[in-house]
């Protein structure tokens, strides 16, 4: 059987397409957005590895890590990529900056790892560029990273 997520993606997607609307351009965008979020935790409902928090962020540890785990006030270096929903690719290279310069997904999501540990977030827009976006990245966008936790200085 179809899961009942597949059509109303198919059915958003039309809406998309059709719509003309200048004044909230990025209103079906958004709406596609989160049917992919929630689509893609019905699809992980029993993996026990597929891990969605309280405020949205999903996540999957790919490897742990074994060495010093941040915090608040860590200084870090991360490798990363950074794609859209669509998969196009936004962003990728290194992070090294204060933890808490980064945006509320990383800074919630990164603290479950430590040096050396790898995790692939998903990011609803509230905890990523929201309204607003940023470069590359519409406004409402899902955000899918693949990330490398390098290094980590713990300042307090």
């Amino acid at each position: 059987m179809q899961s009942p997520f597949k059509y109303i993606f198919i059915l958003l997607l039309s809406v998309l397409v059709l719509s003309s609307c200048d004044e909230d351009k990025y209103a079906d965008w958004k709406i596609i957005n989160e049917a992919w979020l929630e689509n893609l935790k019905e699809e992980n409902k029993d993996n026990p590895d597929f891990v969605v928090t309280e405020s949205g962020l999903c996540y999957q540890i790919i490897h742990t890590g074994s060495s010093t785990r941040p915090n608040g006030g860590s200084y870090i270096e991360a490798t990363y990529i950074g794609t859209l929903i669509s998969g196009k690719t936004f962003d990728s290279g290194e992070y090294k900056r204060l933890l808490s310069e980064a945006i509320p997904g990383w800074r919630e999501a990164i603290p479950k790892i430590t040096r050396g540990g790898r995790i692939i977030l998903y990011i609803p827009a509230n905890l990523g560029y929201g309204d607003d976006g940023s470069g590359a990245i519409p406004p409402y966008s899902t955000l899918k990273f693949d990330l490398t936790l390098d290094y980590v200085i713990n300042y307090y």
